[in-house]
């Protein structure tokens, strides 16, 4: 009988064939590292305690330095999936312009997706503010990334009140008879022509928001809040 040697011909097919599938699973075990830590706006954490935080008159949650010459609005949808990639944008216009003083950021719900879970994410974001003050970017933040893990349920909604160290009664209860602030933020957005999610206004000073179409990237929002330097400082 003959045998095969260590380095015969199959031995050496099969050693090749075992370092491709090894370099292949190491390839997509660092490329699903890299799409949830760094290419994920919503693995990107931000210290919202160190920004000041504020309602509008009609209960808008606007976060920046109330001497900013530039606030930019936004209506979304936690539900909305052209939210969630708009993230990234935002995410570093919060770091880039409102943390460091430059510009505000507004955040309004628009529910455009479901009139159900919509309207609850919604509330729940509003409901964590009421029962912990000054929780509601955080909120905002983990919704989001909840929504771009799994689909929204009942489920969810235990699991966003659990991670937010809330008690899930007391946010039900919230949610039943205190949350209505999407109302309020629908109500505007009819009277701005908002006819979908992300909707995003500029607003310089104390002058009417002006819609911006198309959607501004990064880039283009920072263009904008040069603009209001500028205008600021004549």
């Amino acid at each position: 009988m003959v045998q095969k040697t260590k380095n015969s011909p199959r031995d050496k097919q099969q050693m090749l064939l075992i370092g491709i599938i090894a370099a292949a699973v190491v390839v997509a075990a660092l490329a699903i590292f890299i799409s949830g830590n760094f290419l994920n706006p919503n693995a990107v954490a931000i210290d919202y305690s160190t920004v000041h935080q504020e309602r509008t008159a009609d209960g808008g949650f606007i976060l920046g330095d109330p001497n900013a010459p530039v606030t930019v609005i936004a209506f979304e949808d936690f539900l909305c999936p052209h939210c969630q990639d708009y993230q990234r944008t935002i995410k570093a216009f919060i770091q880039q312009q409102v943390l460091t003083g430059k510009a505000r950021f507004e955040y309004r719900f628009f529910p455009a997706i479901d009139q159900t879970y919509s309207y609850l994410m919604a509330d729940l974001a509003e409901c964590s503010d009421i029962l912990n003050p000054g929780s509601f970017w955080d909120a905002h933040d983990k919704l989001f990334e909840i929504n771009s893990r799994t689909r929204f349920s009942n489920a969810t909604a235990k699991a966003f009140s659990d991670a937010m160290g809330l008690d899930y009664s007391q946010v039900l209860d919230c949610v039943k008879e205190d949350a209505d602030q999407i109302e309020a933020d629908v109500k505007l957005g009819e009277s701005l022509k908002v006819g979908g999610t992300p909707t995003v206004f500029i607003k310089y000073g104390d002058n009417d928001p002006v819609l911006q179409s198309p959607i501004p990237n990064a880039d283009q929002l920072d263009a904008l809040v040069a603009v209001a330097a500028g205008i600021q400082s004549q």
